[in-house]
């Protein structure tokens, strides 16, 4: 059958030549905007490596000048840092709270962040964003070692520059490295810098969120907030920028939890001017940052294009086949006549188009390879490998073929129902 259908494309290779070359064209399209909605899944199912599953944050305000009973403080006194540490200690006594941590700029799914990079050589560098965080945070979120360290192991190791050491996670080592067991090896924050950082432990690898394509991966910095709120003589406005995350224990959590906790500890959660404002969940964080991240509305964008344009090339190639098989009933009548069943001539039908797909598909492939080789498709996500390259032009091809049957489906269908001696009138 198969030496038959290509015997009758050649037969009417000028008709088909157009076929082939609108194939051709699509499946290119087609083949790009694949590999770009299966690298989206891929990285939208990647773990993220932050377990904000029971973990909250609690959200520090200052009372203005004009409130009853602010408090004025002398310019260097220490009782705002005094106040902010009784803050953190009384969430951390609260009944059912595992664990609590500071940060500053470090946490996922938010946009706030601090940058550096960091230098293997003179020649080798990797943009990082730096986690300025206390021991706790690792266990706050759960995090553990490349090779399997406990979150308290992270944290005993956790330095910050005064002490030389440094936390890489294991994506950056791998980046400055080509591996992940560096401990022991050393760092520089500059080409030419004279801090030289040891690099002390290695986390599992770890995401902004679900987007984040890891071009800029995550090194961990023990944030001494006491230290510096002395040495920066800080005011009650720089504690409140502070963030401060806690986990709670899963027999504790519930989905009142937060309302429940300001409720119980409202009077608790004031010091001085500074005062908790809100506890928000950190899933409720999450499903906020994703549903208004600029990258949910690119990709609502890019689906409701490939939607778009999907729907034009099934339009097309319906067309297209259509006033084939329509073009086609003389001869679909003398076949029928010749003794052809009505699933033969749909199978006919059918086999027709998929080899024209087939014949448009090789020279396609090759285009795709060409692109594929010269860098044009990203490589963020993961590298332009055989496995992703086929994949890829596996899901095209079923994509387009499946498209093309049903495209034949009803006509060939319609015109193989007709009597022979009826579709012969056409002839």
């Amino acid at each position: 059958m198969i030496r038959h259908i290509i015997t009758l494309i050649w037969n009417q290779w000028r008709s088909n030549l157009w076929v082939v070359a609108e194939l051709f064209v699509v499946f290119i399209v087609i083949w790009f905007m694949a590999d770009t909605f299966l690298m989206q899944a891929v990285l939208s199912h990647r773990p993220v490596g932050f377990d904000t599953e029971h973990v909250y944050e609690a959200k520090l305000s200052v009372r203005s000048k004009d409130y009853p009973g602010y408090i004025e403080y002398e310019e260097g006194s220490d009782e705002p840092l005094r106040n902010f540490e009784r803050m953190v200690e009384r969430i951390e006594r609260y009944p059912g709270v595992e664990a609590v941590a500071v940060s500053s700029y470090s946490l996922p799914y938010t946009y706030s962040m601090s940058m550096n990079g960091l230098w293997r050589d003179t020649t080798t560098r990797a943009d990082a964003r730096m986690m300025q965080v206390t021991p706790g945070f690792f266990k706050v979120f759960d995090l553990h070692g490349v090779s399997g360290e406990t979150p308290e192991v992270l944290a005993e190791r956790l330095g910050t520059y005064d002490d030389k050491r440094i936390t890489l996670s294991a994506r950056l080592a791998q980046k400055l490295f080509g591996r992940t067991n560096v401990i022991g090896d050393s760092l520089r924050l500059g080409r030419e810098s004279e801090t030289v950082l040891r690099i002390a432990a290695v986390t599992e690898p770890v995401r902004s969120d679900e987007y984040d394509e890891e071009r800029y991966t995550m090194a961990f910095m023990k944030f001494d907030y006491a230290e510096r709120a002395v040495e920066h003589k800080w005011a009650e406005k720089n504690f409140a920028q502070m963030q401060i995350i806690f986990r709670v224990r899963p027999e504790a959590d519930a989905p009142d939890y937060a309302e429940r906790f300001e409720q119980e500890m409202k009077r608790q959660l004031q010091a001085g001017n500074l005062w908790v404002s809100g506890i928000n969940s950190y899933a409720k964080i999450r499903a906020d940052y994703l549903a208004h991240s600029d990258e949910t509305t690119i990709r609502k964008l890019y689906t409701a294009l490939g939607t778009f344009f999907l729907v034009n090339v099934f339009l097309a190639v319906i067309g297209t086949f259509w006033f084939r098989v329509n073009r086609r009933m003389g001869e679909i009548g003398l076949r029928m006549a010749m003794g052809s069943s009505r699933s033969g001539v749909r199978r006919l039908m059918t086999g027709e188009g998929l080899m024209l797909l087939t014949l448009a598909t090789v020279p396609a492939l090759l285009v795709c390879l060409n692109l594929a080789v010269a860098e044009v498709f990203s490589a963020n996500v993961m590298p332009m490998t055989a496995g992703r390259f086929w994949a890829v032009s596996g899901v095209t091809y079923l994509s387009l073929a499946l498209i093309i049957v049903l495209a034949i489906w009803y006509p060939s269908r319609k015109a193989s129902r007709l009597e022979p001696a009826e579709a012969l009138h056409y002839e």
